[in-house]
């Protein structure tokens, strides 16, 4: 059994958001209408649907009037997002739509990273290029320039072949290359003195329990000296 019903979305071969079309009984009561695409097309839902779809298009026209100013001028900045890299320009971590978000904020422009498209992931440093979708009809490209953090270049630029700059484990390096020590960074070195103060206290009092239990012995030397003139008193006397 057919019945006529109303295209509230677009349904592909079917037809566009807005048509009314006959299909079978099974078709919209199965697939139609529990996907909320279709409704029965009567009077009371045809008028429905005109209410709908002028809202639609004034909420449309409402995001494009507040956003195409914003995203022309997104299309005309360059923002730069800092990030640690090795040596070879590989990041630790990927470059996310909050992160150019937070710099687009520091450019002066207030943009949610919910439009930020990134169609690929940013793993290098180096320059790309994003989009910014407010809406099918208002959409920008944004720039990037991924960069090295400047606390990691200045680390890099003090010693080229610190081996702490190439992502290598601290305790590993200083382990199996004696030269490495004494090359560690700032911050790895002030926890590294400060474990060293803890080891220093607990080997403080560890020492004086070690005095206390050797002076026992020291004590029982001079009753052992004392038992050889008794013995020699001994052997006159036979």
């Amino acid at each position: 059994m057919a019945t006529k019903v109303l295209l509230w979305q677009t349904v592909d071969k079917l037809g566009k958001r807005g048509d009314q079309v006959t299909v079978s009984d099974g078709y919209a009561r199965n697939y139609l209408y529990p996907r909320k695409l279709a409704t029965p097309a009567t009077e009371g839902a045809a008028r429905e649907f005109k209410a709908a779809a002028r809202k639609a298009e004034k909420h449309e026209s409402d995001i494009k009037r507040q956003y195409s100013d914003l995203a022309a001028q997104i299309g005309n900045t360059h923002v730069t997002v800092e990030m640690l890299a090795n040596n070879e320009g590989v990041l630790f971590g990927s470059v996310t739509p909050s992160t150019i978000a937070d710099a687009l904020k520091r450019a002066g422009l207030e943009v949610n990273g919910k439009f930020i498209l990134i169609d690929f992931a940013i793993k290098r440093l180096g320059d790309y290029t994003v989009t910014v979708r407010f809406h099918p009809e208002v959409q920008a490209k944004l720039k990037v320039t991924g960069a090295a953090s400047k606390a990691e270049a200045e680390v890099a630029a003090t010693d080229e072949e610190n081996p702490f700059t190439k992502g290598i484990s601290v305790d590993e390096a200083e382990r199996f290359d004696p030269k490495l020590r004494g090359k560690r960074p700032k911050k790895m070195k002030e926890g590294k003195e400060k474990e060293g103060k803890k080891e220093g206290a607990a080997a403080e009092g560890a020492a004086p329990a070690a005095a206390e239990g050797a002076a026992a012995p020291a004590e029982a030397k001079p009753e052992a000296k004392a038992e050889k003139p008794a013995k020699a008193e001994k052997k006159k006397k036979e």
